[in-house]
C-alpha cells in the first residue's frame, strides 16, 4: 500500500512540475486545481497507513492473543480505506495523463468540454473519497462494496473521452505522431474493465491487469494478484481484520465480472474459492449495517470515558485513544454490565463495569508501586472482557 501511494504521489508531482507545451497548453491554469485536489487526498491516505502501522506495532507488543486480534481488527477500516482510496487516485491520475495529452496534442479539441468532463468525473469520485477518508467503518464498508460499480462507470468515462479525442484528431487531420502520443498514455492506464463471464469449467483468473488499446479494446497485461496475496486475504478475513465484502469488491475490480456474485447477497464463487473453504468464509454474506445487526446496538467504552485523562497519562492517545476501544453489545447485555437501565443507580453496584475495571486497575497499580504501562492495562482489560463475555471486536466511539 505504501508503494502504491508513493507511485500516485510521484505521478501528481511529475504532472505538476511538467512545463506547458509550445502554445502554453498543459495541465496548468484552471486545470491546476485538478492536480491539487488529487494531491490533497494523499494526506489522509498517509495518515490511514501510519495509523494502521501504529496499531499493528501495538498489537505485536500487547502479549495477549485476544487483545492482539482486537487491535489488529482496528486496522481493517484504515487498510480498506487506503486500498480503495489509492485505487481511485490512480484512476484520477489516468484521467489527468490523458487530459494532459489532449491539451498538448489536440488543438482542435474543446478545452471547455475537457474541463467539464474532468469536473464531472471528479464529482463521481468525490462522495466515495469522502466516505473513505472518514475512516468510519460503516461508511468505508459501504464505499468499498460500491466500488466495482463506480470503477465500471469511470472506465466508460475514460473510454468515451479517449474515443472522442481520436475522432476529433482524425477530423482535424492531425499527424499520426500526435495520435500515437495519446494512444501511448492510454496503454499505461491502471483502469480495469469487466470481462465477460467465463464458462463454469474455466478456472477464474484473479487480478488480470487490463489496459486500453486502440479503439477502446481492453487487453490483459500482467497478473497483479499472487498466491501470497490470496493467502494473506484469506487469513486477514478469517482473523476479522478485513471484511469479506471489501475483499470481494477488490477481487471483482481486478478480475471483472468473472467473479460477480452468483446469487443475491451470496459471496462471489471466485471469492469463496480464493479465500478457502472454511466455516468462517461459508458463514459470511455480503450485507450492510442493518443486516449485520449493527444499526441499533449500543457502543460500550471498555475504558471508561470519565477517566479519559487517567488513561491518556498511561499511553492511550492518538490511534490508541479510549474512543477506539468500543464494542457493540446487545441492549440487554450493555445494560446488564452497567447495572441496569439507570446508569446512576448502576454505579452503586460493585460489579458495574466502569466501577469494577477502575478498581482492578487502581489496585494493581497500587500493589505494583508504580504507574501501569499501556500493555499491562490492556492485558487486565482483556482478561475481564473474557470473564464478562465481551467480544474484542473494537469499533470507534467517536461521532463523525
Amino acid at each position: 500500500m505504501k508503494d502504491s501511494r508513493g507511485g500516485v504521489a510521484a505521478a501528481f508531482s511529475k504532472l505538476a512540475a511538467r512545463p506547458p507545451a509550445l502554445g502554453g497548453w498543459g495541465l496548468n491554469g484552471v486545470f491546476t486545481r485538478y492536480i491539487d485536489q488529487g494531491s490533497h487526498q494523499l494526506a489522509w491516505l498517509q495518515g490511514a497507513l501510519g495509523s494502521a502501522t501504529a496499531l499493528t506495532d501495538a498489537a505485536s507488543e500487547v502479549g495477549d492473543s485476544g487483545m492482539e486480534s482486537g487491535l489488529l481488527g482496528m486496522t481493517g477500516p484504515r487498510l480498506q480505506a487506503a486500498l480503495f482510496g489509492t485505487l481511485l487516485l490512480a484512476t484520477w491520475v489516468d484521467f489527468l495523463h490523458l487530459s494532459d495529452a489532449v491539451l498538448r496534442h489536440c488543438p482542435m479539441c474543446s478545452v471547455e468540454k475537457l474541463f467539464a468532463d474532468l469536473h464531472r468525473v471528479q464529482g463521481m469520485m468525490e462522495p466515495t473519497l469522502t466516505d473513505l477518508s472518514s475512516l468510519d467503518p460503516a461508511r468505508v464498508e459501504m464505499a468499498a462494496t460500491a466500488m466495482p460499480e463506480l470503477m465500471g462507470k469511470l472506465t466508460r468515462e475514460f473510454d468515451a473521452l479517449h474515443r472522442e479525442t481520436r475522432a476529433t484528431m482524425k477530423l482535424g487531420g492531425q499527424v499520426i505522431a500526435a495520435m500515437q502520443a495519446v494512444e501511448a498514455l492510454t496503454l499505461i492506464s491502471t483502469l480495469k474493465m469487466s470481462l465477460p463471464r467465463l464458462p463454469p469449467s474455466t478456472p477464474a483468473t484473479l487480478g488480470v491487469g487490463l489496459v486500453m488499446s486502440s479503439g477502446g479494446v481492453m487487453v490483459g497485461s500482467r497478473m497483479v494478484v499472487s498466491a501470497e496475496w490470496v493467502e494473506m486475504m484469506r487469513r486477514l478475513v478469517q482473523a476479522g481484520v478485513l471484511s469479506v465484502p471489501a475483499v470481494s469488491a477488490a477481487v471483482r475490480i481486478h478480475g471483472g465480472q468473472v467473479l460477480m456474485a452468483q446469487a443475491h447477497q451470496d459471496l462471489p464463487k471466485g471469492v469463496r474459492d480464493a479465500l478457502g473453504d472454511s466455516p468462517e468464509v461459508r458463514g459470511m454474506q455480503v450485507t450492510d449495517r442493518a443486516g449485520a445487526g449493527m444499526s441499533k446496538a449500543p457502543k460500550h467504552h471498555v475504558l471508561p470515558q470519565e477517566h479519559r485523562e487517567w488513561f491518556a497519562q498511561r499511553g492511550f492517545r492518538d490511534d490508541l485513544d479510549i474512543d477506539n476501544f468500543c464494542v457493540r453489545l446487545e441492549q440487554a447485555h450493555h445494560e446488564a454490565i452497567h447495572g441496569g437501565g439507570n446508569w446512576r443507580l448502576g454505579r452503586t453496584w460493585p460489579g458495574e463495569w466502569n466501577r469494577m475495571i477502575m478498581q482492578v486497575l487502581s489496585k494493581t497499580e497500587h500493589e505494583a508501586g508504580r504507574v501501569l504501562t499501556r500493555n499491562e492495562i490492556l492485558k487486565i482489560v482483556a482478561r475481564n472482557m473474557r470473564t464478562h463475555k465481551i467480544p474484542m471486536n473494537f469499533v470507534s466511539g467517536r461521532r463523525r
